[in-house]
């Protein structure tokens, strides 16, 4: 199995219990960034995701699809939570992975469409759904 495979191997099967084994997947200085966030240092991805734990739950991703060229893959998952704010839900994305020479990952950037999660929190979950109603095409 490939350090990739390793990595996202345990991406599916993150938790907090096995979140510090994933610092032995990624470079020190790993450059993580996503919608929200743009963090570097392996530290810091750590804390990041300790934090989604400790803010949702049911968390699991389930990664469909691989592709890779030479040091860099891409990923296209599913990424599922629950809070007490948004109830549950659930979003597709892609990921961009850069691999150093040693395998690890050195770079992580994220894509997905944030209005998943804005989508989801009460007042702004309305004002969203009046505006995509306003703007949708209507053929």
């Amino acid at each position: 199995m490939s350090s990739l495979d390793h990595y996202i191997a345990h991406l599916e099967t993150l938790s907090p219990a096995n979140l510090g084994q994933l610092r032995d997947l990624v470079c020190d200085d790993i450059h993580f960034s996503d919608p929200f966030n743009d963090i570097t240092g392996a530290d810091h991805y750590l804390a990041l995701l300790n934090e989604m734990f400790d803010r949702l739950d049911d968390i699991h991703f389930t990664v469909h699809e691989v592709s890779r060229e030479g040091m860099v893959a891409h990923l296209y998952w599913t990424y599922s939570a629950s809070s007490k704010l948004t109830g549950q839900f659930a979003f597709q994305g892609t990921s961009r992975l850069v691999l150093a020479d040693n395998g690890r990952v050195a770079r992580h950037q994220d894509f997905w469409d944030s209005a998943a999660v804005y989508g989801r929190i009460p007042l702004i979950g309305r004002l969203m759904g009046w505006l995509k109603k306003r703007t949708a095409y209507r053929g």
